[in-house]
């Protein structure tokens, strides 16, 4: 089943940083002032790989680390549970009526018919779990003209993209080499993107030194075509005291680095979703004195009345734009609402300036239920209905600057259906330009019987200096899981005229998340798609993405079993 539907229409501080000299406090703010922590600072330093870290982790780093993304309120904790009960009820009620191969749209894999994936070049498996390493992979990537970075938890691999044989990687080491720091720092929840406009990659992640210094690194390549994880980068962190700066995503403008952040308190109250600008590099590779960058910080995002939003997600932009894009989403669930916020430059002062909220209607959307899979009664965790990642790109069709964005949300289905309640993937193209924000196009990846849960979409659009091209389709890549339909977890992808598996699940999921029966798993908290600046076909672009699968056919309760899968699709 896809839900389509088309339209075609042609007070919070913001305070900034420069250098170390300055400091920005926190705001502790109405519920969270009882926890009585001291009001840490923000401050802007280079990475110091003699800097060791200590080990300590707060309660809500701790429960980051081992349970995935902190949730916005105790509220959507119930909402979870709820959804997941609601779905075992069902199942157990055994009013579900019987299931046929027909129902599977060509989005969940087995039902597929002529419909396949066109792989542009590339189809590989990626960096795999290894022993000590974390659950789950929240494999991210980016493609550049020369090379593809991947990112996961704990590791940094670089692929030469121009080699006669691609897929091997040129250079594999730690998240924490990447960023320049000691090896005992905590670093997690990585992030990376390519910037057209400069030449550069860019990173963040969380690094996580003690329970009172917890920090951002971020950095970018000093080249087009690093060959290593380590000097071919610059590295730079922003300290956040005992605050978590969790989920931490990435985008940017032609002026500025763009970072959104879930910020809560040391036990795990949540504070607020703030917003981080930094200005870009000057061309050249030498390293800048972290004091020459300007930063800007707006705190505690609120909606048009006042109320906080949720995981604010800068798009990337492909074409460069003086106004960065950011969407956030509403609270409390469910909604019919998202919000997007504005970052653009002082003329005078070259600062980041901050714009107030302005939301856009859709299709309501709430917390969904967690995947089922065959054999395991294991469940992998579908999320809370935040967005987790965005493109930006000018689309031909509209004329437009288009802002791409997904989410994973519930599948309700009528009473007296016989089906019970699901997850799909909800996406969007949205004109984020004018005050009230346009939907352009929006779909619903979705069927009878399965899951369809951690996307990521992009449009084909090409950026390579002086060319520009293509733009006016999509390809969004997913998992998608089914019990009764016997499908395991499995990467998948649709465009905009095609389908299928992109790399086929070999046996049902567990791991060291979740060696209890009837427990849910850590899944992927994100993964990625981007357009590549060089496809290697014609008439169209290509777009690179990187997901996991379940690889194991009978994989250890005790492990870490996750794969991943990089591949180039053509729409």
């Amino acid at each position: 089943m896809i839900i389509r539907d088309i339209m075609v229409r042609k007070t919070t501080r913001c305070l900034a940083l420069f250098g170390a000299a300055a400091a920005v406090s926190f705001i502790a703010f109405g519920a969270q002032a009882q926890e009585n922590s001291a009001t840490p600072s923000l401050t802007l330093r280079p990475a110091d790989p003699t800097e060791k870290g200590d080990g300590t982790l707060s309660p809500a780093a701790k429960a980051a680390i081992e349970h995935g993304p902190l949730p916005f309120s105790d509220a959507d904790v119930a909402a979870k549970e709820a959804a997941n009960r609601a779905r075992d009820e069902a199942e157990k009620s055994g009013a579900k009526r019987p299931f046929s191969p027909a129902d599977l749209s060509p989005a969940g894999g087995a039902g597929a018919g002529p419909l396949a994936p066109v792989f542009a070049g590339f189809n590989k498996q990626g960096l795999v779990g290894i022993p000590g390493e974390r659950s789950p992979p929240d494999t991210t990537g980016a493609i550049g003209p020369t090379r593809y970075i991947q990112l996961v938890n704990t590791q940094a691999g670089i692929i030469d993209r121009t080699k006669t044989t691609p897929g091997t990687f040129i250079a594999v080491g730690t998240l924490n080499q990447l960023a320049g720091i000691a090896a005992s720092v905590n670093s997690f929840d990585p992030q990376v993107i390519w910037d057209p406009a400069t030449n550069r990659f860019y990173y963040t992640m969380e690094s996580i030194f003690s329970a009172s210094d917890q920090r951002l690194s971020f950095g970018f390549s000093t080249t087009p075509s690093p060959n290593n994880v380590t000097t071919d980068w610059c590295h730079y962190t922003l300290g956040f005291g005992p605050l978590d700066p969790d989920y931490p995503k990435l985008g940017d403008s032609q002026f500025f680095l763009i970072i959104g952040v879930n910020t809560f308190r040391p036990r795990g109250h949540f504070v607020g979703s703030d917003l981080i600008a930094i200005s870009k590099p000057a061309a050249g590779t030498a390293c800048p004195a972290f004091g020459t960058f300007k930063v800007g910080v707006k705190l505690n995002l609120v909606d048009s009345g006042g109320h906080q939003v949720f995981t604010p997600v800068p798009a990337n932009q492909i074409d460069p734009s003086a106004t960065g894009f950011v969407v956030a989403i509403s609270q409390p669930l469910p909604s019919d609402k998202l919000w997007f916020f504005n970052v653009t430059r002082n003329s005078t002062t070259g600062f980041p300036l901050f714009g107030p909220a302005r939301g856009v209607t859709v299709r309501t959307y709430a917390i969904s239920p967690d995947a089922d899979q065959p054999v395991f009664t294991q469940k992998l965790h579908t999320l809370d209905a935040r967005m987790t990642q965005a493109v930006q790109a000018i689309d031909p069709r509209f004329g437009t600057f288009s802002f791409w964005t997904q989410h994973t949300v519930l599948q309700h289905f009528l009473p007296g259906s016989g089906l019970p309640d699901n997850s799909l993937v909800r996406w969007y193209e949205i004109n984020p330009v004018p005050e009230t924000p346009v939907v352009l196009h929006w779909e619903g990846l979705a069927d009878c019987c399965g899951f369809f849960f951690n996307a990521a979409i992009s449009p084909d659009r090409r950026s390579d200096g002086t060319i520009h091209a293509f733009g006016n389709d999509y390809v969004i890549e997913y998992n998608y899981s089914c019990k009764i339909c016997g499908i395991n977890p499995l990467a998948a992808e649709r465009s905009s005229f095609k389908g299928g598996v992109v790399r086929a699940g070999v046996g049902p999921y567990r791991d060291k998340s979740c060696t209890t029966p009837g427990s849910t798993c850590r899944w992927g908290d994100y993964s990625a798609a981007t357009p590549d600046p060089r496809p290697v076909i014609t008439g169209s672009g290509v777009v690179w993405g990187t997901n996991q699968f379940s690889g194991l056919l009978n994989p250890p309760a005790d492990g870490v079993n996750w794969l991943t899968q990089i591949f180039a699709l053509q729409p």
